[in-house]
């Protein structure tokens, strides 16, 4: 199965550079923004989930998990990762290794 995000992730390259911002260094600010994006994610569980000072909402939750996606398809672009490829080989592994190891008997 294949999805449009390198296709998505390109167009967001072409509008990145249009708007002047360089490809050296691309792939560092990507791999950053990923870092950075998965932290607000997890900024808005705690606020959604009543682990911090204020409050958040689902759909604010939903909007930073999102942008981590966004920002893991970005990442993968400018790094040369088939994203698609590497999620069905490990797709593969999980459903192959098996859930849960057996305890031993006593």
């Amino acid at each position: 199965m294949t999805s449009p995000m390198p296709q998505v992730a390109a167009e967001i390259l072409v509008r990145l550079r249009e708007a002047g911002f360089p490809a050296e260094g691309a792939a560092n600010r990507s791999v950053l923004a990923l870092a950075e994006e998965a932290g607000e994610f997890v900024g808005a569980y705690r606020r959604w989930s009543g682990q911090a000072r204020r409050t958040g909402t689902f759909d604010e939750m939903g909007a930073e998990l999102a942008d981590v996606v966004i920002c893991a398809w970005m990442a993968a672009a400018e790094l040369g990762i088939d994203l698609d490829a590497a999620i069905a080989g490990k797709l593969a592994v999980i459903f192959d290794r098996g859930w849960r190891e057996e305890e031993p008997e006593s």
